[in-house]
């Protein structure tokens, strides 16, 4: 009896240890959040972002592979978007789960010695006012170096992979055009260090996540600069030593019912 009570203490607090670890801050390649914060503003996850965005002629477009770069020289006038243009850019995060960047340190409160930046594409002009389903993708980069206003596009390129997306759904209105419009998109993650933890399915059509942007062209101007929002929700991964443990006290459980049921 007293190892049985033993066993039930050593699960229950292994069971507790696993809990905790899904409640506590968690750390992905130097990006750090708290998985569960809310407010009456913000979804379990809100990141914001500033970016730039331009179209571009299809033979142009940056590619679908990791740290591909996008090359502003290749922006094309929107008035004049025709059939298998391109709308692609680059931008980076701001704020990320109600935490916003912060002047005194590199990349801000959630990324103090990194900057967290993405790049996106392949949303490509396949009717009047419509565009395909795209993709994004977010980097961590422990050297910063990208700056919205005065940085090469390719800087926002470079780092390592925090989270891929392909879209799945999303709606561009405007009033005609795309000089000017919103677009919102349903993304699906399907790659990156951080990926285990928005792979969660929560929004519609079984997606992860759902970013919504406007932007608007100005006169003559072929690179538009806006902001945006990205929502959905993410979970903490419990450690690979918490499951351990409590394997280790389910397994000397069943260890002590086979004993018992030898006697």
């Amino acid at each position: 009896m007293k190892f049985f009570k033993k066993l039930l203490v050593a699960a229950a607090v292994t069971a507790a240890m696993a809990s905790a670890a899904q409640a506590a801050i968690v750390n992905v390649g130097g990006v750090t959040w708290d998985t569960n914060a809310t407010n009456i503003t913000d979804s379990d996850f809100t990141g914001r972002f500033n970016f730039n965005q331009f179209f571009t002629k299809g033979a142009n477009a940056v590619a679908d592979t990791d740290n591909a770069a996008a090359n502003y020289a290749n922006a094309i006038n929107p008035t004049s978007v025709v059939l298998g243009d391109v709308l692609q850019g680059v931008g980076e995060v701001n704020s990320f789960n109600g935490v916003t960047l912060d002047p005194s340190l590199t990349g801000g409160g959630f990324c103090a010695s990194c900057e967290l930046t993405f790049t996106f594409g392949g949303f490509t002009v396949i009717g009047e006012d419509t565009l395909s389903n795209g993709w994004l993708r977010l980097y961590v980069d422990s050297t910063p170096d990208f700056k919205i206003s005065t940085s090469l596009a390719a800087d926002a390129a470079d780092g390592t992979l925090f989270l891929e997306l392909r879209g799945v759904a999303n709606d561009f209105t405007t009033s005609g055009g795309f000089s000017s419009g919103s677009l919102f998109n349903y993304f699906e993650v399907t790659g990156g260090i951080a990926a285990d933890y928005f792979n969660t399915n929560t929004q519609l059509f079984g997606t992860d996540l759902l970013s919504g942007a406007s932007a608007t062209f100005g006169a003559n101007q072929v690179i538009a600069t806006s902001t945006g929002q990205i929502f959905g929700d993410s979970v903490a991964v419990p450690e690979p030593a918490s499951l351990a443990l409590l394997g280790l006290g389910f397994a000397g459980l069943a260890a002590f019912r086979r004993r018992k049921a030898v006697k």
